[in-house]
């Protein structure tokens, strides 16, 4: 089956694909941007007033259409996955909605995947299970939230302590209209952010200008200025891809399994994790021009909006997938690690993180992104890799870190060597995520001999810090002056040094 047969979208457009010199799915993705981004702007001025059944209906119309246009016969999949979960709302047990309809969507989901991953060809970029996955974020975080908030008022009806603060913002199941049109916006369904329940309805209710003018005294504030910029990121991104992709492209790193290649034998391991990293970077650029374009869609909806920063300038960042500079200049794994991604960072604190026992926080976590991934073995050998490293990592800077703090050089210093080791262990971390195949993964691995795993594997058994602090006090068990001062730390605190997002490509 070639490319054009397997493709359901649209196919009006070929005749610009084929002068452009990109696939036809990613002119429609695109185009259906492009329409979001001028769309959003009627949420602002002529739709601004209007009631909310009419404004949740425009966000469910136009995301359906979209999905129509972009995925022709799958979009059906961006219906049905929501119809599930809205039946299981409605039929299973309060205690037992999150788990039920996260194991529901996650099963939904992995069958696409899998049928995606058996039918993969070489030039098919775009399909249902990228918005797919948005819609799983969404089903699963309003299922958990229901489940916690009705659960609790069930709980505490009789309480006259009872605050209804906790959960005033969602204290009933949703009407159709407004599950269907929250799971199916338009602004976000092609490749996100994922928006929380109580954002977006604040978003349609007006509920957050309402909120601003209490805090700031003054008219809702314009997005103009954020939109202009993310746009103008986006763009520089796309222009950088279009530079770079034909220069470093990722197949050359696919003939690691070959030998006689080149590659295999005259490249150095130096100069092979130098292209990696350019090769790595050629594909982040695609994700951060979705992101941003993305992100400018919410903003001009007027979704997004944070606050004001300490000069009293708006913060429109609240939908904000991606933090380049923190990501790209990153002086650890954790800031790295938490700088990609972060709204389903805080999708996966709330789903996986939060739930069940603390000794498996992280191994939930890390599992439960693979799956939602999909089961190419590059995704798993990263997020192994990414494990082992953000626990290394933790463990070796709290041993390292407190040696150089002495003297602004040898701060300096540190920080250079952090930057560095950074950048090869995100590389060295993520090149089989976009490689995705077990055998090219192994090749390159195989071209380091595994040294970054040995080197993480030896690190994570350094003593924990709580160990570490009760042998300083020259043999004293500290553990035994004040147990809680010594214990590992709290949970946010634990999450946001183990794991502040991760990784999300489709």
């Amino acid at each position: 089956m070639t490319y054009y047969d397997y493709y359901d979208g649209s196919k009006i457009f070929l005749f610009l694909s084929s002068r452009v010199g990109l696939p036809i799915d990613l002119v429609n993705f695109l185009l259906a941007q492009v329409a979001a981004l001028c769309l959003a702007r009627l949420f602002r001025k002529p739709l601004k007033y209007a009631s909310p059944e009419f404004r949740h209906t425009v966000c469910l119309v136009s995301g359906l259409l979209m999905g129509y246009f972009c995925f022709g016969r799958q979009a059906v999949h961006l219906s049905m996955l929501p119809m599930l979960s809205y039946i299981l709302l409605k039929t299973v047990p309060h205690y037992l909605m999150g788990n039920v309809i996260l194991a529901a969507s996650i099963l939904y989901l992995s069958c696409l995947h899998l049928h995606r991953q058996i039918y993969h060809t070489a030039d098919y970029t775009l399909d249902i299970t990228g918005p797919l996955m948005v819609i799983t974020q969404r089903v699963t975080s309003l299922a958990y939230l229901l489940q916690d908030n009705l659960v609790k008022e069930e709980i505490n009806a009789n309480s006259t302590k009872l605050s209804n603060e906790d959960f005033a913002k969602i204290e009933k199941i949703p009407s159709p209209l407004e599950y269907f049109a929250y799971t199916l916006a338009f602004q976000t369904l092609m490749c996100g952010p994922v928006v929380f329940y109580s954002d977006y309805i604040k978003f349609i209710e007006g509920a957050r200008y309402d909120e601003c003018e209490k805090t700031k005294g003054s008219s809702e504030p314009s997005p103009r200025r954020a939109v202009f910029y993310k746009v103008a990121g986006s763009l520089a991104a796309a222009l950088l891809y279009l530079t770079l992709a034909n220069k470093y492209p990722l197949t050359v790193l696919e003939e690691l399994t070959d030998p006689t290649s080149e590659v295999s034998r005259s490249w150095s391991a130096l100069y092979l994790l130098w292209y990696a990293y350019l090769s790595t970077l050629v594909v982040r650029c695609k994700y951060y021009h979705a992101w941003l374009l993305s992100e400018a869609i919410c903003n001009n909806c007027g979704m997004g909006f944070n606050g004001y920063d300490k000069n009293g300038s708006p913060k429109w960042d609240k939908m904000s997938n991606i933090d380049i500079f923190g990501f790209e200049f990153a002086q650890n794994f954790r800031t790295a690690v938490a700088s990609w991604n972060k709204n389903t960072n805080a999708w996966l604190r709330s789903v996986a993180y939060e739930r069940g026992g603390a000794a498996w926080r992280t191994s939930r976590v890390y599992a439960l992104s693979a799956v939602w991934h999909g089961f190419h073995p590059g995704y798993y050998l990263t997020f192994f890799a990414g494990g082992i490293f953000t626990v290394a990592a933790r463990k070796i800077r709290y041993i390292a870190r407190p040696r150089f703090l002495d003297s602004p050089k040898k701060k300096m210093l540190y920080d250079s060597i952090t930057f560095i080791t950074t950048r090869v262990a995100m590389t060295y971390a993520t090149v089989p995520f976009v490689l995705l195949h077990l055998a090219p993964s192994l090749a390159f691995y195989g071209k380091f001999y595994y040294s970054l795993h040995f080197i993480a594997l030896g690190a994570m058994l350094i003593p924990e810090k709580s160990k570490l602090k009760s042998q300083s006090f020259d043999g004293t068990d500290s553990s035994r002056i004040s147990s809680k001062s010594s214990t590992v730390p709290s949970t946010k605190l634990v999450y946001s040094e183990e794991f502040n997002g991760k990784m999300k490509t489709t």
